[in-house]
């Protein structure tokens, strides 16, 4: 009997000395979340063992012979906020932002499911502060990051502008699912809600590989807030109120952590009445908006589901004196400094305005087969958009535009093991778009209805080699756009256009030395053209637009068409661009600084342009027709953040494009001008003060100028079948100047703001109501908010 137990005991011992070592490793780095410098000598062990290390003194650390697939860590640090978090080997390593003891942010980790981004594009994230102004536009949050400006119509209606390419050319990802909305009009916003947005990505190079078509200028990423594990039921609640517009908001949002599920909900709302410019009133700019959303993640040892939903509805009104009712009176609106007609402010919206809804349901699951990631993701989306005119008795109150757009996606990805020092990812995409006009709008559609249908695949592979990163990625996409136009039950034409084009990028990351790397990327972007590229007809907003196929130059005139062009009649290519990107990041102790520069060549690039006036019963507009031609956009951004002290920080942001037709060496129109901005902000215990300091350039790279009435004259100088010119001289530079206090105490978060301090009277050249009013004037706004 003694025997068989000693047998057994060396049985034992051989088996485990049989065993491999657990081979497990968590690296990582701790931060201040406030200051993002390196935490020394934090303490980060795992919960329920011996396991544990002390960061150094850049706030680095590498947990070792771990043998369990999921650990919960325990990081603290003297004097700030002890962070418990779960982490699994599916995920890239933790970078851990600890918030100091003294103020209401809460500590966090951030970690990305383990997949395979483009590192030579040039990345930049913003995390949004969940406690600011609750009144803010997602267009006002996107054009905080470098090298994005924003096209607008009128203050209310804003999308963003990458190195001069906007709409259909960058594409905006919601939540992990390409944005589904009527892309095609410029003064169409994306309907997101800014409450939701936890961080924005901006890739600003030809994301077309990773993406799919139409990121020529580069991909916006609007990022939620996904929730955490092991979290007790926590949430804020804020709101404000702004001077200019007298606009009331408010937001909730409200979140818990368990085990393996967790969840959060939030929703919001913005009441505001008529915005002014210094020295008026800008009469039915009012806007109502209200969302909700809600957010769920289970967690299973094997695979990860994620739900997440969101609602937004919008009413947005139309500055009133874009409505006019002859030539003359359109010279005027151009000419005169105060709009006409201009009232009384009020709360009310009036017509022209635009009604908008948009829903989000998406699902996604991660399933982890041994070092293999297989994520597969569905998405719905429904976009409804309707838009009133000014027009007599009952037809006010019946759209001129009725749309409702039906969005299906599917998505797969493979992430594979990383073998050696190649790593890589691999996937397929599906989408389906399907746009009807609603019966009772207009008499003319302005689009016809449309499907389109996409399905794309793509490989990014990756070798790394001690600092330095090489980079491959290839895809091949296929499209059909199907349309077919129906007036009062009478069927008016069809047609069916296929596309496809294969794409490549080629990149490298190298590093330096400490802190200092060098990035170059090369890639190739297409997009076909859009539904309004080649349809569109009639009234729209301020202007009057024609397609591709609607219409037909002749000596100084531009014919619109009884019948529908097709391919065969006036063939329109595909756009095809080349993009380089390269730059240099600094990051130090004190210093992270970025330089880019970007070249894009588009050929057959399509664009909107003046053409000439016209009247109908509405009255005389401007109308514009969409033309091709090979372009050329050149440029760079820089950004450069030095922290003085650990209160006081400064950063420089200066952004430049030059944009022109080389087979017309002609200015493109509405390409952003030259932008500084400066900020400086001091922390001194609870308290925070800002000052910030915006210049923005006359455009003198802008096409020549024929004022409206000389076209009626016929006093005009240019070829308008070949030449590009717009109707009024860009607006002045001009120098804008904001700030703001912060206090935090406890739970409680209070912040003053003041924009445009000095009252200044400026318009902006990528505002398509430039042409009737300056921009909004001086505007207060405090907030208040409570975290618990």
């Amino acid at each position: 009997m003694k025997f068989f137990h000693y047998l057994v005991f060396f049985g034992l011992i051989l088996y485990g000395q049989s065993q491999p070592p657990c081979k497990g490793v968590i690296r990582g780095q701790v931060l201040d979340v406030d200051t993002k410098e390196p935490l020394p000598f934090a303490t980060v062990i795992i919960v329920d063992s011996q396991n544990g290390v002390v960061s150094d003194e850049n706030g680095f650390f590498s947990l070792t012979g771990i043998c369990e697939e999921e650990v919960h860590l325990e990081v603290q640090f003297v004097g700030y906020k002890k962070l418990i978090h779960h982490h699994d080997f599916h995920h890239s390593d933790p970078v851990i932002y600890m918030a100091s003891d003294e103020t209401l942010l809460e500590s966090i980790i951030v970690e990305e499911s383990r997949s395979e981004e483009l590192q030579s594009l040039s990345i930049q994230r913003k995390e949004i502060d969940k406690l600011s102004l609750v009144s803010t536009s997602i267009g006002d949050l996107t054009e905080q990051l470098t090298g994005v400006s924003i096209l607008k119509t009128g203050a209310n209606i804003s999308k963003p502008i990458i190195h001069g390419l906007h709409s259909n050319r960058v594409l905006v990802i919601n939540d992990g699912v390409r944005h589904a909305y009527q892309v095609w009009g410029q003064e169409h916003a994306p309907e997101i809600d800014p409450s939701h947005v936890d961080q924005i990505e901006i890739v600003k190079g030809a994301g077309t590989v990773k993406y799919g078509p139409e990121a020529l200028g580069g991909v916006i990423l609007y990022n939620s807030k996904k929730p955490a594990f092991n979290k007790s039921l926590n949430g804020s609640i804020a709101t404000s109120y702004q001077t200019n517009g007298r606009a009331n908001s408010g937001k909730v949002s409200i979140g818990q952590g368990l085990h393996r599920f967790a969840w959060n909900v939030g929703g919001f709302g913005i009441y505001q009445g008529d915005l002014e410019a210094p020295d008026y009133n800008l009469s039915n700019t009012g806007k109502r908006e209200y969302g909700g959303s809600f957010n769920t993640l289970l967690h299973q040892p094997k695979f990860d589901l994620q739900v997440t939903g969101s609602y937004y509805e919008q009413k947005l009104g139309i500055l009133r004196a874009s409505i006019v009712g002859n030539l003359r009176d359109l010279q005027n609106a151009i000419d005169r400094d105060v709009p006409n007609p201009t009232f009384d402010p009020t709360h009310d919206i009036q017509n022209p305005r635009q009604e908008t809804t948009h829903g989000l349901l998406k699902s996604n699951l991660s399933v982890f087969l041994g070092e293999h990631v297989f994520n597969l993701q569905y998405a719905v989306q429904q976009n409804v958009r309707r838009e009133f005119d000014v027009r007599r008795g009952e037809l006010n109150e019946r759209p001129v535009i009725d749309l409702k757009l039906v969005s299906h996606s599917i998505e797969t990805e493979w992430i594979q093991p990383r073998k050696g020092r190649w790593s890589g990812n691999s996937g397929v995409q599906l989408y389906t778009q399907k746009s009807v006009n609603e019966p009772g709008s207009n008499p003319i559609n302005f689009v016809p209805d449309y499907d389109v249908f996409n399905i794309g695949a793509f490989t990014i592979q990756s070798y790394n080699l001690d600092g330095t990163t090489l980079e491959m990625g290839a895809r091949f996409d296929f499209q059909t756009l199907s349309v077919a136009d129906t007036i009062r039950d009478t069927f008016t034409y069809a047609n069916e256009v296929d596309f496809s084009n294969a794409t490549f990028t080629l990149g490298l990351r190298k590093q330096l030395g400490e802190g200092l790397s060098l990035f170059s990327n090369i890639g190739s972007a297409w997009r076909p053209p859009n539904v309004a590229e080649l349809y569109s007809f009639g009234y729209h907003h301020s202007r009057i637009q024609f397609g591709l196929w609607r219409y037909e130059l002749e000596p100084s005139i531009a014919t619109p068409l009884n019948r529908i062009f097709d391919e065969s009649d006036r063939p329109v290519p595909i756009e095809k661009g080349i993009k380089w990107v390269s730059g240099i990041e600094l990051k130090k102790a004190k210093t992270t600084a970025e330089f880019i520069f970007h070249a894009n060549k588009i050929n057959d690039y399509i664009f909107l342009r003046p053409y000439g006036v016209t009247t109908n019963v509405a009255g005389t507009f401007a109308y514009f027709i969409y033309d091709q031609t090979d372009a050329l956009f050149l440029g760079s951004d820089l950004d450069i953040r030095y922290n003085h002290t650990n209160q006081l920080t400064s950063e420089v942001k200066i952004s430049y494009v030059y944009a022109k037709s080389t087979d017309r060496q002609q200015p493109l129109i509405e390409i952003p001008p030259l932008n500084v901005n400066y900020t400086i902000e001091l922390e001194k215990g609870p308290w925070s003060y800002g000052l910030n300091l915006n210049y923005t350039a006359q455009q003198w790279n802008a096409p020549a100028v024929i004022e409206p009435i000389r076209i009626d004259d016929g006093d005009v100088e240019v070829d308008r079948n070949i030449d590009i010119f717009d109707f009024m001289v860009p607006p002045q530079d001009f120098f804008l100047i904001g700030a703001d206090v912060k206090y935090e105490k406890n739970h409680w978060n209070f912040e003053l703001k003041v924009n445009n301090i000095i009252n200044s009277n400026f318009r902006i050249y990528t505002d398509r109501l430039r042409y009737f009013s300056d921009a909004p004037g001086r505007n207060f706004s405090i907030s208040a908010a409570y975290q618990f």
